[in-house]
């Protein structure tokens, strides 16, 4: 039989810490049930990650690149400015929601000032990424010009709250159809200068 490559073991540690973490919490967790779940011996975890807070920055590193893995290959393949927007609001909000438990429990604990450097770091990569899709479409005519990285800024805190509101506002979550359409669309009614007078009578 196959021995496990040593990046099997960390994928399979990897999975099991979220799994885990999830269920449990950070502060429920143990490096023992982590090991249990991914079925090796605590001794092996710990050759692998000395502590339990190591094992969970790679965990939440794990996820970031796993969102930005799934971003390229859904986002950077589109031609259209406008079509990258609606998939990358799409995408976003679906790992979200998968990854929902995780968020819940363990922002719910540790609170969102947890990690902040690497949050930081993952977030400037996302707006980077946004304002260079809004900045081509400024450049063909498609978006408006509304300030330098306005639309960027507004984009990605409207998708930062839908996180918040996982963890502390479920009832206000919104469809990624909703947000799409309300930012690329705005809320003022497309109308001609006599349609718009009249509606004001």
């Amino acid at each position: 039989m196959n021995r496990r490559s040593a990046e099997d073991t960390r994928r399979i540690i990897n999975d099991a810490a979220l799994t885990v973490f999830s269920k449990s919490g950070y502060e429920g967790a143990n490096m023992r049930m982590i090991a249990a779940e991914a079925g090796i011996s605590v001794g092996a975890l710990y050759l692998y990650h000395r502590s339990k807070e190591e094992l969970c920055a790679t965990v939440f590193n794990g996820l970031f690149k796993e969102f930005r893995r799934e971003i390229d290959e859904k986002v950077l393949g589109l031609s259209d400015p406008v079509e990258q927007i609606r998939v990358y609001i799409g995408t976003y909000m679906e790992m979200a929601k998968t990854h929902r438990e995780f968020i819940y429990t363990f922002n719910r604990e540790r609170g969102f000032t947890f990690g902040v450097e690497w949050k930081r770091s993952f977030f400037a990569e996302l707006r980077a990424l946004v304002d260079s899709i809004i900045k081509r479409g400024v450049e063909q005519g498609v978006f408006a010009e509304v300030g330098k990285g306005e639309a960027t800024k507004v984009l990605v805190s409207a998708l930062r709250g839908y996180v918040v509101s996982i963890v502390i506002d479920p009832e206000n979550l919104f469809s990624a159809d909703a947000c799409t359409d309300i930012l690329l669309n705005g809320l003022i009614k497309r109308c001609g200068p006599q349609e718009r007078a009249d509606s004001l009578q």
